[in-house]
Parts: structure tokens; C-alpha cells; sequence
């Protein structure tokens, strides 16, 4: 079985000249960098379209390809501003020669008890089929990740059912839905064909059972297993990129000393390559 590609995502970065991000995935056999749109002094939206071939050039130069982008495009329901944001995004991925453009849907919170707008489903549903057809004339499709109210592949899987998306996929970060309690198997076997995206990472519950997000730890400290999923998506037919997404500029608990980003790029390949090569005989 052939050895999916790797990606890091950006958001590892914060700080960084882009130069030097480019250096530490090339050191540790990393093929591609989703970026993170806005999170950089050479991420930002407003940016010309110059220095995004320049971005470009310096990131192929490297031995790198771009992914995604992970944009803050976040719906909860019929939003016209978001729609705007996704054109512009989606002209930055032609710039980039990258095909995924990732947004969220549901609310943002750290609790279970937290109060949240109410998602307005038909007013979304109308928002992703305006959105499907604006991408309709691009080399961009949207990768809707597993996070907040969809954070299982169950509720995906009900909205791709609402109506026949042409260019929407799906993107699987395998903490959110065990946070959702929602299992691999189950998560897998909802995704099926669609899947084309998955974020690597590792946690553990928190002890107060009212905190949504699990607490963040090294990749292997966890609950979270990695090995187990990232076989069965081998296993599944999937040929897509595996990408660390850590969080160390959200999470507190993932900072200082024994964290340093070198160290955890490095260990996830590490890993990584170890699982697709002949370590996953083992699991």
C-alpha cells in the first residue's frame, strides 16, 4: 500500500516567517502546508495577488505543494458576507494551485452549556448551495471539517444528503467527533467516498465533563487513536493527505517547553511514517 502524503498545517507557525516554515517541513519529509488564511503577516486576505505568487514560488522552491486553506468562513446560517469571503478565498487558492478551501459550521463555544445562537439549517442549506455554485467555475471545492454542531460525520452525512453538492467535501479531524461521541467506525462509514481531508492530533477529556474540546497532548499521550483510524482510512481506499493541525496558538495547554513546533513536526512524521511503512503491520 502506497504512503498517503503529509501536511502540516500553518497555524503551527505563528510568528514565522514563511521561509522557515517551508524549512522545517522540508527537513522532516513533509509534502504539502495547508495554509492558514490570516493568520500571518504573509497569510492575510488583503494581500496581492504578487505576493501570493511569491508565496507560491518560495513554497514550490521548497519541495512543498499547498493542500488547503483553512479559512475562518464559519456559517450557522444564510450569510452573505461569508459568500464574499469564500469568492476571495477561492481566488487565493488559484494563486496557491491548491483545491481545498476548509470552513466550519455551527457555533463556536468551549462548553456544552454554553448558549448559542440557534443555527438557522434551511437558511444554511441555501448557503451552501449558492456556495456550491460559485465554485462551480473554479478549481476550488469546499472541505467542510468535523467541528462544533457538525462535528460527527452523521450530521455531514444529513447535510450532504439534503442536496447533490458538486464541489463539497468533507474534512475529518478525528478528536472532534470522539469529543461528539461518535466513534471511527461510525464516522468513517459516513464519510465513505466523500472524505478527502483528515487532521492529525491527540487529547484526552478534561475532568469537568461540561468542557466541549478535549485537553491537547503530544501526538500518542492521548485517548485519541491514531493508529487504529489512520489504518482504517488507509484500509478504506483513501488516498488523501494526513495534516497536523497543532493548536498551539488556541491552547494553552500544548506551549513552552517540550513543545516546540521542530520537535512535534518532527515527531509526526516520524510517526506517520512509521504507521504507512511497515510499523502498520502492528497495529
Amino acid at each position: 500500500m502506497m504512503k498517503n502524503p503529509l501536511a502540516v498545517s500553518t497555524l503551527a507557525f505563528q510568528d514565522w516567517e514563511l521561509e522557515d516554515a517551508v524549512r522545517i517541513c522540508r527537513e522532516n519529509e513533509i509534502d504539502a502546508m495547508e495554509i492558514r488564511l490570516g493568520f500571518h503577516d504573509w497569510s492575510k486576505m488583503e494581500l496581492s495577488d504578487q505576493i501570493y505568487r511569491e508565496n507560491y514560488r518560495k513554497i514550490s522552491d521548497g519541495g512543498l505543494r499547498v493542500s488547503d486553506l483553512g479559512t475562518s468562513v464559519r456559517v450557522i446560517g444564510y450569510d452573505e458576507k461569508r459568500l464574499e469571503e469564500l469568492k476571495q478565498c477561492a481566488h487565493i487558492a488559484e494563486l496557491l494551485h491548491c483545491q481545498g478551501l476548509r470552513i466550519m459550521l455551527g457555533n463556536r463555544h468551549r462548553f456544552w452549556s454554553d448558549k448559542v445562537p440557534e443555527i438557522d439549517y434551511d437558511g444554511l442549506v441555501r448557503w451552501m448551495i449558492e456556495a456550491d455554485e460559485i465554485l462551480e467555475n473554479s478549481q476550488a471545492q469546499i472541505w467542510i471539517e468535523t467541528h462544533d454542531e457538525f462535528a460527527t460525520g452523521k450530521m455531514q452525512r444529513k447535510l450532504l444528503n439534503e442536496y447533490p453538492f458538486r464541489n463539497v467535501r468533507l474534512l475529518w479531524d478525528i478528536m472532534h467527533p470522539l469529543e461528539a461521541g461518535e466513534e471511527p467506525e461510525e464516522t468513517l462509514g459516513y464519510m465513505g467516498k466523500d472524505l478527502v481531508h483528515v487532521h492529525i492530533k491527540d487529547g484526552q477529556p478534561w475532568p469537568d465533563p461540561d468542557r466541549s474540546s478535549w485537553k491537547y497532548t503530544r501526538l500518542g499521550e492521548g485517548d485519541v487513536p491514531i493508529r487504529k483510524i489512520v489504518r482504517k482510512i488507509r484500509q478504506a481506499g483513501y488516498t488523501g493527505y494526513f495534516s497536523l493541525e497543532w493548536e498551539s496558538a488556541w491552547r494553552e495547554e500544548i506551549r513552552g517547553k517540550g513543545y516546540a513546533i521542530e520537535d512535534m513536526v518532527r515527531q509526526y512524521s516520524y510517526l506517520m511514517k512509521e504507521i504507512m511503512g511497515s510499523g502498520e503491520a502492528l497495529l
